[in-house]
């Protein structure tokens, strides 16, 4: 009986939407054995039993409403939710991309749950194979549809997702990419703008993350994180008065969040009220200069040592290991580098991770942390034990030997006239040792270092800093710097 059984489903959603899913299971059950063609009731029949941990019958439940309904890529998505959580990549797979091309505009809801289970169940490699073919399958889909905005949403999540897939493997190149696309197909939504924003900030580049987080804004003005973050780029890029503006807006919206108010009272503390000549806005103490300090920076330099060394960052032990090495110990060293430059041979270390990040894409670079290499969590030794071989032991004696010693010494004058456009260098408290990072920007042409005489070209290829030279020369610097 038709009627019946449209009348028992329609009481099995309601009581479903409810989250009675005890009843709702009996309802659907009624309604098939009113009507066992109905293959709405074995996807809900599917979907509750799913809400109460019966994965097995819901399998059943999903397969049966398949074949019924052959067009049916919602039951696919859910099944193949359930089968990698059973890793069983291949069928699951399979059908993710069956429901993918039959129901595109679908995937955006499964996403989140998609991106988890294959970072728990899957390597690197193979969710980035699954997230590329994805991407694959929903740009071939064919217009009309393409155009919808639920196809556009979901096209833009699944870039989204990749992008994280890479972020969280310090890929923060292809991360960017993604983002960047991510943003393309859906302008409109703010969490994609935040992300790559973050990125641009990592990376150093202080503008565009500036220009990310106010695309945001416009789409979710409310957002207090995105003002607070919005004005650390804007110290990043020495906007002080706007900075102080977005950390007022964070605080406005989020009166009650302790470390929002740290963080303006600490801008505060640096500015006074001007009631000269009528001014409304507040005006910066002259007598004063505002670094980066560690509670504003602190999340952006957590994150970067939390994510290891990547594409954009790199980890120093030491900065003047090498300056008390022996005659006799730079004879007997494995290190072709230590028996060309000696006791420079650190600092020459450092020279070339700088001008490596110059010339890609800008990079950071933290002293005072030894990575090791067995995959267990790195050593923070600081650099507190470097400062006795400093002519002034302390962390302003450190940064003019970064200064004089190294980029003065080492890098084109550009770099050293222009430093602030550059390179910023910042002292770091974590676990009661003091780091040295160096933030450095992508140089606006080929950066050549200049040691014994001889020059030599450094990008960053991956994790590593490598020196190219002749052709291959030629062709970055004509690709990177046209």
């Amino acid at each position: 009986m038709p009627d019946d059984a449209a009348a028992s489903f329609e009481e099995g959603k309601t009581l479903f939407d409810n989250r009675h899913y005890d009843d709702a299971i009996s309802k659907f059950r009624l309604t098939l054995r009113q009507n066992p063609a109905f293959s709405d009731a074995h996807y809900f029949l599917g979907r509750s039993l799913l809400e109460k941990q019966l994965q097995d019958e819901a399998v059943g439940e999903f397969c049966e409403a398949i074949r019924k309904n052959p067009s049916d890529g919602n039951s696919r998505y859910w099944l193949a939710l359930i089968l990698l959580e059973k890793e069983s990549r291949t069928d699951a797979t399979a059908l993710l991309y069956e429901a993918m091309r039959l129901e595109p505009g679908l995937l955006h809801h499964f996403m989140d749950q998609i991106a988890g289970l294959l970072q728990k169940h899957c390597t690197f490699a193979e969710a980035e194979e699954v997230l590329k073919k994805g991407i694959t399958i929903l740009a071939e889909v064919p217009p009309p549809r393409t155009s919808s905005p639920e196809v556009m949403f979901s096209r833009a999540h699944i870039h989204a997702v990749l992008g994280q897939l890479y972020y969280v493997k310090g890929l923060l190149n292809g991360a960017m990419l993604q983002y960047r696309e991510a943003a393309r197909i859906c302008p409109k939504e703010p969490s994609f703008h935040t992300k790559l924003a973050d990125i641009y900030f990592i990376t150093n580049n202080g503008e565009d993350a500036v220009a990310e987080y106010r695309s945001a804004l416009v789409q979710d003005p409310d957002n207090a994180e995105v003002h607070k973050k919005l004005g650390d780029a804007l110290v990043k890029t020495r906007q002080f008065i706007d900075a102080f503006s977005e950390y007022r807006e964070a605080t406005r919206i989020e009166p009650k969040n302790e470390y929002y108010h740290k963080v303006y009272s600490q801008f505060r503390t640096l500015f006074i009220d001007s009631s000269q000549d009528g001014a409304r806005e507040p005006v910066l103490q002259k007598t004063q200069t505002l670094p980066i300090t560690q509670s504003i920076a602190d999340d952006t330099f957590r994150a970067l040592i939390r994510g290891g060394e990547n594409e954009f960052v790199e980890f120093k032990s030491s900065a003047l290991w090498s300056k008390s090495l022996t005659r006799d110990e730079i004879t007997a060293s494995d290190s072709k580098d230590v028996h060309k430059f000696g006791k420079d041979t650190s600092k020459v270390i450092l020279a070339k991770t700088i001008a490596g990040f110059l010339n890609t894409e800008g990079g950071n670079l933290v002293i005072g942390i030894m990575e090791n290499k067995d995959g267990t969590q790195n050593e923070i030794g600081g650099i507190e034990n470097e400062y006795p071989k400093l002519k002034d032991p302390c962390a302003d004696g450190y940064r003019r030997m970064l200064i004089d010693e190294i980029i003065r010494k080492f890098l084109p004058s550009g770099i050293f006239h222009h430093l602030n456009k550059y390179i910023r260098i910042h002292f770091m408290k974590m676990d009661d040792h003091t780091l040295c990072w160096l933030e450095i920007k992508k140089g606006d042409e080929g950066v050549f270092l200049k040691i014994q005489d001889e020059e030599y070209f450094f990008i960053r290829i991956d994790a590593e800093t490598r020196q190219i030279a002749d052709k291959a020369l030629v062709d970055y610097c004509r690709k990177r710097f046209p």
